[in-house]
């Protein structure tokens, strides 16, 4: 018997493919689940406009002490902060990338969006965000300040995303066709279009 023979074969049952319940059926695995909602690059978060249009933006974000995500935004200068303090549904997208179908994992949140301009969470967040996304800066403190200047700015508010009972939720595609293959898989998308890259 040859290795082609005896090698696992993803199950493409129609059936089961359409109607799967993805928010309950196939979850992602516990530990897989932490350090894709922790540690992810960004979120999708969508909000509703003000003329009933749901608005989707990638963001960047934190998860503090709590368990919560965190997102700094812009007041004055953008419209989803007065947006969500009129009508605070949320929710928020967090995908791996994964471009082979059987390593997609995703996290959906769904809930209400609690906007603070508190000066101590934001300089909580905004340290946090600077640790996550400026890593390169790490022991240039001069260098450190000066981002922090630049984020922490007198228009920014925070957006804590508070869950809904049945929320957050997740789903391991690879364990929809029987194709788990453990991990995160983080940017795995990048392989695939690598070869259009200009650098």
């Amino acid at each position: 018997m040859s290795d082609n023979d005896t090698e696992k074969k993803p199950n493409f049952d129609p059936i089961t493919l359409e109607q799967v319940n993805v928010n309950k059926d196939y979850p992602m695995e516990p530990d897989e689940f932490e350090i894709l909602y922790k540690h992810n690059c960004y979120c999708h978060m969508a909000h509703i406009s003000k003329y009933g249009y749901p608005i989707v933006t990638p963001m960047f974000y934190v998860v503090l002490e709590d368990g919560y995500i965190y997102i700094s935004s812009v007041q004055k200068y953008r419209k989803k902060i007065d947006q969500l303090i009129a009508n605070p549904k949320i929710s928020v997208s967090i995908s791996n990338d994964g471009s082979n179908a059987k390593r997609q994992k995703s996290i959906q949140i769904i809930g209400k969006a609690e906007v603070s301009f508190d000066q101590e969470l934001l300089t909580k967040v905004h340290w946090a965000i600077i640790d996550k996304y400026w890593f390169d800066l790490k022991g240039n403190e001069e260098m450190r300040q000066a981002a922090f200047k630049g984020v922490h700015t007198p228009n920014r508010a925070i957006i804590k995303v508070i869950p809904n009972k049945n929320s957050p939720t997740s789903w391991d595609f690879g364990k929809m066709v029987q194709m788990y293959e453990r991990g995160v898989w983080f940017n795995e998308s990048y392989q695939m279009s690598k070869p259009y890259d200009i650098q």
